[in-house]
């Protein structure tokens, strides 16, 4: 009858081994984390950025009607105040919101202080992609975000 080797004289022998085939697939590793990391990191930053995009996408939506709100009120005689509205719905979404030339807001009728009682009142609010991109992606440059808001005068 054969006796078995002690453990001890096994995991001398076999160790060499473990550690030549350990260092041969710790290169393989480094090579599959150089090739899967860089994919990895673009999908989670074109997450966060098409995220971004939705949420301002929704606060256009929402200044939008905010502003159709004010304007819409028989005690509304000037747009100024309307577009104040907007601008300020839009001012934790936008850094510059408050700057015409980057949230441009657009009121049809623009004279409020003639309008009868039932008439449509349209609120249009405009912003460049560029303008509210938190990472530059080439792809969105030359985007408007756009959102519209129809009520009629009380």
């Amino acid at each position: 009858m054969r006796r078995k080797p002690p453990k001890q004289l096994l995991s001398r022998v076999c160790r060499p081994t473990r550690l030549v085939r350990a260092n041969k697939r710790r290169g393989a590793t480094v090579v599959e984390m150089a090739v899967v990391a860089p994919v990895f990191f673009i999908l989670v930053f074109a997450m966060i950025e098409f995220n971004r995009v939705m949420m301002v996408r929704q606060a256009l939506t929402d200044s939008a009607r905010a502003g159709c709100r004010t304007a819409i009120l028989a005690t509304t005689q000037d747009v100024q105040r309307a577009e104040d509205a907007v601008r300020d719905y839009m001012a934790p979404f936008v850094s510059s919101a408050n700057d015409a030339s980057v949230c441009r807001v657009t009121f049809s009728p623009s004279d409020l202080s003639v309008i009868e009682r039932g008439t449509e009142i349209t609120a249009t609010v405009n912003v460049d992609c560029a303008d509210v991109s938190w990472i530059f992606l080439g792809y969105m440059e030359n985007k408007t975000l756009q959102s519209e808001a129809k009520m009629n005068r009380e």
